[in-house]
């Protein structure tokens, strides 16, 4: 069931923007599984799906939730069952996770089991980047911060199987502008010195120079990649031998929990208004440079004594025999905004192990086997964390 149900969501095309379909057909399977269902609009044609097996008001709240937004399905094998395997856009990131704990949930109102405290099944959309900026769980957040939602934890149905991440390093996205004058003139009437090219090249040497100054840094104990500065554009000029008015770079900043966005940003623009300062009485006056980073998730790290985080390495136990431990992720996810923004504990647990590579591959596709262990999972621990009625 739960990989049929996984190649259901998979064949239902849901890139960010364009979630409506794939979020109606999860509340109806959830409605028909037992569940109270909202479509929690965050905008039009773009809900947020809210389910819930009320508890008897006698227990913690927990909540099982992830994105149903994917990155564009082209270039990607079409949907299939093949090899004990659920392939398509989608299926290891995260629908099979989505089908994993619908399951859960499903069983647990199939069993007649009673909790004392509510289980919520959610689904967010407006995750994946670029275009997604993280408004489906921001709005979840809010509504879990303001009391809407009564949740007491969170787990988010996506990463490590084979271990628990209860941190997350930041990241945010950086565009330069280096700019001279605003007209452009032929390059034989300035020198050298007076061209944003070459200045941007300056830039880029004081870029690698913080890179180098993060790389010496002690590594975080749980996150297996250093903080870095990397780039990914760099763009300017129209011709030949034409001045360019202004030079971009493009790239993005990763940063560890025991700092957040604003204080890398105000060190990041201090050292570029420092650069600028240096090539205005190096190289030339008319030189101007700004910058523009935008969020894209904060860094965080739960407490590992939290209730969910031993209920949930307890509940793995039970299931699979194995003791696991905590971990982090330099990737990007919503922990920082469940656990942040919403302020209650969170942490990732999902069907992927460590060398699993296929999400946003070509050949993307998640284990049958790791999605029905994790349902297994995800309903033990509800019945742990929310407790079960006499």
């Amino acid at each position: 069931e739960i990989a049929n149900l996984t190649l259901d969501l998979v064949e239902i095309p849901s890139p960010t923007g364009r979630e409506l379909e794939a979020a109606k057909f999860y509340a109806k399977f959830l409605e028909e599984a037992g569940l109270e269902v909202q479509l929690d609009y965050i905008e039009e044609d773009r809900p947020n799906v809210i389910a819930r097996i009320p508890g008897k008001g006698e227990g913690p709240n927990l909540m099982l939730g992830g994105h149903i937004d994917t990155i564009p399905i082209e270039k990607c094998v079409s949907p299939k069952i093949e090899g004990g395997r659920v392939y398509g856009r989608g299926a290891c990131d995260m629908k099979g996770s989505l089908a994993a704990m619908a399951e859960a949930a499903k069983a647990i109102v199939k069993s007649g089991i009673k909790l004392k405290g509510d289980l919520f099944i959610v689904g967010w959309v407006d995750h994946e980047a670029p275009i997604g900026r993280g408004a489906g769980p921001k709005a979840i957040a809010r509504k879990i911060s303001q009391g809407e939602l009564k949740v007491d934890a969170a787990v988010i149905t996506e990463g490590p199987m084979d271990s628990v991440q209860v941190a997350q390093g930041g990241m945010a996205v950086f565009t330069v502008s280096v700019a001279g004058p605003p007209q452009s003139i032929h390059t034989t009437l300035v020198p050298l010195r007076s061209n944003p090219i070459l200045w941007t090249a300056e830039l880029i040497k004081e870029i690698q120079e913080m890179d180098e100054e993060l790389n010496r840094r002690e590594w975080h104990p749980l996150i297996p990649q250093r903080p870095s500065l990397q780039l990914g554009i760099v763009r300017g000029g129209d011709f030949f031998n034409r001045l360019p008015t202004a030079v971009e770079v493009v790239g993005t900043v990763r940063w560890d929990p025991d700092e957040d966005f604003q204080s890398v940003k105000r060190r990041f623009e201090e050292r570029v208004k420092r650069l600028e300062h240096r090539i205005w009485h190096e190289y030339d006056r008319t030189v101007n440079i700004s910058v523009d980073m935008v969020l894209v998730r904060d860094s965080c790290e739960v407490p590992r004594n939290e209730e969910v985080v031993k209920a949930l390495l307890k509940a793995v136990e039970a299931i699979t025999g194995k003791k696991l431990d905590v971990s982090g992720s330099r990737a990007v996810g919503d922990l920082s905004i469940i656990y942040k923004e919403g302020g209650i504990p969170a942490v990732c647990y999902g069907p992927t192990t460590r060398t699993d590579k296929t999400a946003h591959s070509d050949m993307e596709s998640v284990s049958i086997e790791n999605l029905e262990t994790i349902s297994k999972i995800y309903s033990t621990l509800a019945l742990s964390f929310c407790g079960v009625k006499g």
